[in-house]
């Protein structure tokens, strides 16, 4: 007679595989797999997974902590076989249940300490499963044009992505009246009216605008160039990684020092980079923005020395 945790274990079997193949499923499409609710698949991840590495990244999906593989598990190979195997195929083996029970007790009990810690930004918390997200994935997915009631005002959109920036959950929609993409708070909406009409805006596009935006403060149609110079102390830094897309290494000098350039569509989207890395980084053009920054510090000095 089959035990009664014969479709739980091939569940968590599944979900298993499918993080060490880095699908990266979320809860949603997990419960719809495996014909089980949303609440059966946390529980799964919360406690009966619970000694596995198992993170959510900033699009709500499943994933391993960095660093970890299920070949560090305590699993050998005949039962490595068994996982993908047994359930559907060797019915009639000998001490089936016993294999089952020892492979049960490891998927349960396997502890693992990451040698890795990745800081990740925390986010405004976003019930995914929640109605009101679910209409809004649909409305993107069949591209369809709606009327959105925010706290302050009304637009038609084209609506393109949820997205996440600083924190905080915005909606990436294109303007009807002003045919222009901007990004709305999450938070602020209050309606959603459809209108029956849809666009032809294609993925490639969205995508590409998406290179672009590096906030919530993207202006489209805006952008210009922000030219920067880095100092030696920190040069090694933007040497190894992009801070925006948009980054390019202009010059190398004798110094140690770099001049890099950005382009960016409003000052916000690389204020912060700016600010985070004084006093070792220096403005260069636009004159504009080299200004506005030194008269923001001149400020905070000035509010200090008050104090």
């Amino acid at each position: 007679m089959k035990k009664d945790y014969d479709k739980t274990l091939t569940r968590l079997i599944g979900i298993l595989t499918k993080l060490s193949n880095n699908e990266m499923p979320t809860s949603k499409e997990l419960a719809q797999e495996y014909g089980v609710t949303v609440r059966t698949i946390q529980k799964d991840i919360k406690e009966r997974l619970h000694y596995y590495p198992i993170v959510k990244n900033s699009d709500h999906q499943y994933t391993f902590e960095y660093g970890y593989s299920l070949k560090r598990t305590t699993l050998t190979n005949d039962e490595m076989i068994f996982l993908n195997l047994a359930l559907t195929q060797f019915e009639d083996v000998d001490d089936i249940d016993k294999i089952k029970d020892s492979i049960y007790k490891k998927i349960i009990n396997k502890n693992f300490y990451s040698p890795y810690f990745i800081k990740q930004d925390d986010l405004e918390d976003l019930d995914i499963d929640s109605p009101f997200i679910s209409e809004l994935e649909s409305i993107i997915e069949n591209k369809e044009v709606c009327s959105i009631t925010f706290t302050h005002t009304k637009k038609e959109l084209e609506l393109y992505k949820i997205a996440a920036f600083d924190g905080f959950w915005y909606l990436l929609a294109k303007d009807i009246e002003e045919q222009k993409i901007k990004i709305f708070r999450l938070s602020d909406i209050k309606k959603i009216s459809k209108s029956g009409k849809y666009h032809q805006t294609s993925n490639q596009y969205i995508d590409k605008v998406l290179g672009r935006v590096h906030s919530a403060f993207f202006e489209d149609g805006n952008s210009f160039e922000v030219k920067i110079k880095v100092y030696k102390e920190i040069a090694i830094y933007f040497k190894r990684r992009e801070f925006l897309e948009s980054q390019r290494l202009e010059k190398e000098n004798d110094d140690g020092s770099l001049i890099i350039s950005f382009t960016v569509s409003h000052d916000e989207d690389i204020d912060n980079i700016i600010k985070s890395w004084l006093p070792h980084i220096e403005v260069l053009e636009p004159a504009r923005y080299r200004k506005k920054l030194l008269n923001e510090l001149k400020s905070y000095i000035k509010n200090l020395e008050a104090n």
